[in-house]
């Protein structure tokens, strides 16, 4: 079940939108989600990606860093997408679902 949306004056904040729109379509393809979104202070890594996909049938595993087009990378977050990467691990910053549709092929997703 798609979990709720956080508002912001009556509407979802665009990255919080665009989050929820992967992950709708993540789970419809059979990956399991889990949202890593935490507020500033939250005592979890700093630069983990909001979101963590992994299909157990594919045997595929791919971390999410959801960014609007206008959207900045901290350079936290710059350093443990590449130490994810540098370890043999999939990450990626997706600005669009078409960004994590691509990322997806690219690491083996049978997907057209």
């Amino acid at each position: 079940m798609p979990r709720p949306v956080v508002m912001r004056r009556g509407r979802a904040a665009p990255e919080k939108r665009l989050q929820w729109e992967i992950r709708r379509a993540l789970e419809t393809l059979g990956f399991d989600v889990t949202s890593t979104s935490q507020p500033q202070r939250a005592m979890m890594t700093a630069g983990i990606p909001d979101l963590y996909a992994r299909h157990p049938r594919w045997k595929l595993r791919l971390w999410i860093e959801v960014k609007t087009p206008k959207g900045r990378i901290r350079p936290a977050q710059a350093a443990w997408i590449e130490a994810e990467r540098a370890a043999g691990g999939h990450a990626i910053v997706a600005r669009s679902l078409a960004d994590v549709i691509e990322a997806l092929k690219e690491i083996g997703a049978p997907i057209r």
